[in-house]
């Protein structure tokens, strides 16, 4: 018997028995609606802690430590867990490894203060200032907020929110600063406003221009313990720096860098700069700190893909550094979020597996009221496997039917979820329930059905039906010729 014969004799059995089996169809759509549905909430939780993960900065970045680490003043002393040095081989030797986008050695200055505007009045205590190999600012996928990109030997970069550091030292204390807008509530209430709630909408510019402003930059005396006691530039009645001396020196900002913790404090607070501009700078404002050996603190690795971002730190840890990453913490979210999916997944499970029922009871008696029909088709000549292949693929039918109108009714279901989520219906919000592409909180939808979650419905709707089948198939083939041809149904 062709394959042909075998869907047309299953397009007519099924619809001998509309109701039935529309009913049995009907379950098999349930089951694999329950199963979509529920592991899509849990790859909407994946989601979620991937944008949280990601808001923390690049997942793909590994930090790397060796035995010159320095606790971040930028000075060698030799200390670190590690039994390699960070030097310029070892950045290289970085930068060979398989799936490795970009490395750059990695310096970070603390001992500065900066100060702008007339007579300095605008100062920032605490500079941080941090420096990399500029040539490998692409390959590291630095971005820019405004400005442009550091092109030359010299361009200094600043934070996101460096600006929003400097405190007025000419205005009272509770108003010498500027709130940074990440800092605020997305809104406030009339009730949260009154209790002293700033959202948004509350947000002030910074009291400069970091673009178009030159910043003085000048040695931060600290005391025994690391606190800074003093600067080399004169300090106002209120004891904060208003103006410089001859030790500071003045850089010029080219570009705002985008907000991104994983590649280091100064992409949100301080300066970034070509580690050669640093030891410039570090040599006028320092002359003591210059003679000793300007040193990495830490690498900065970034790899290809997140997928192999593992791989890269078993490399990195063969050769003697120690690494660390965000990729633990994704992995223990991984494993949270897949024991939810897990359980999810059962509950549906439990609806398939009850519409198995359902179909090995239509699949019986299907059999037992076709017996005649059997035996009249052996007569024929049809073989045992000819007979057991037409319940099978009629049994095969019904799961294929209900996985199909299964998934679609769970994409419904999940677009759905997501467009309540969102609080609208346009052709923004369908685009973003659908891919997922939207920015900010929206990014995450709290429904996510990854297309491999359709195959696999589908496919374990029809081994089921498949199953639930072959127990009926068999008794079909069993019924003698004679018997069935003798019986009256």
């Amino acid at each position: 018997m062709r394959f042909s014969d075998l869907v047309h004799l299953c397009r007519q059995n099924l619809f001998r028995r509309k109701s039935r089996t529309i009913l049995t169809v009907l379950g098999v759509v349930v089951g694999c609606c329950s199963i979509v549905t529920m592991v899509s909430l849990g790859s909407g939780i994946d989601e979620q802690n991937k944008q949280m993960l990601a808001s923390m900065g690049d997942l793909t970045i590994i930090t790397v430590t060796g035995a010159n680490n320095t606790g971040g003043m930028g000075m060698a002393d030799g200390s670190g867990t590690a039994t390699a040095r960070i030097d310029d081989k070892a950045v290289k030797d970085f930068r060979s490894l398989q799936y490795v986008a970009g490395a750059t050695g990695h310096v970070t200055y603390l001992d500065a203060i900066l100060t702008a505007g007339p007579a300095n009045r605008y100062v920032d205590q605490n500079g941080v200032i941090e420096a990399i190999d500029m040539t490998q600012f692409d390959a590291m996928d630095y971005q820019l907020d405004s400005g442009r990109k550091p092109n030359r030997q010299g361009d200094v970069l600043a934070g996101q929110y460096t600006a929003y550091d400097f405190i007025d030292s000419l205005r009272p204390e509770s108003d010498n600063f500027r709130m940074r807008p990440s800092y605020l509530a997305d809104s406030c209430t009339p009730e949260q406003r009154a209790e002293g709630c700033e959202d948004k909408s509350d947000a002030q510019d910074p009291f400069f221009n970091i673009l178009t402003t030159k910043i003085t930059v000048g040695a931060a005396q600290t005391d025994d313990s690391g606190n800074v006691a003093s600067s080399s530039t004169p300090t106002a009645s209120n004891g904060q720096t208003t103006e410089g001396s001859g030790s500071g020196t003045q850089i010029q900002v080219s570009g705002l860098l985008k907000e991104d913790n994983g590649k280091g404090q100064a992409t949100s607070s301080g300066l970034l700069m070509d580690i050669a501009t640093l030891k410039d700078l570090v040599a006028k404002i320092h002359p003591d700190a210059a003679a000793g050996t300007l040193a990495y603190d830490s690498a900065l690795v970034r790899v290809q893909d997140i997928d192999h971002v593992a791989d890269v730190e078993s490399q990195i840890r063969t050769m003697g550094f120690t690494t660390s990453s965000s990729r633990d913490m994704l992995d223990s979210l991984k494993e949270q979020t897949r024991s939810i999916q897990l359980i999810l997944g059962g509950i549906g499970a439990v609806a398939l597996l009850v519409a198995a029922i359902g179909i090995a009871n239509t699949m019986v008696m299907s059999v037992t009221e076709r017996v005649r029909e059997i035996g009249i088709m052996k007569a024929l000549g049809c073989t045992v496997h000819d007979i057991r292949a037409m319940f099978l693929v009629e049994a095969g039918a019904i799961g294929v039917i209900g996985g199909v109108i299964g998934c679609l009714v769970s994409a419904l279901i999940s677009l759905a979820i997501n467009l309540i989520r969102y609080g609208g219906v346009s052709a923004e919000h369908l685009q973003w329930a659908i891919l997922g592409n939207g920015t900010g909180d929206e990014a995450a939808r709290i429904s996510v059905i990854p297309w491999w979650l359709y195959v696999f419905a589908i496919a374990f709707a029809t081994l089921i039906s498949l199953i639930s089948g072959f127990g009926p198939a068999n008794k079909a083939v069993r019924v003698p010729a004679l018997d069935a041809i003798k019986s009256n149904q």
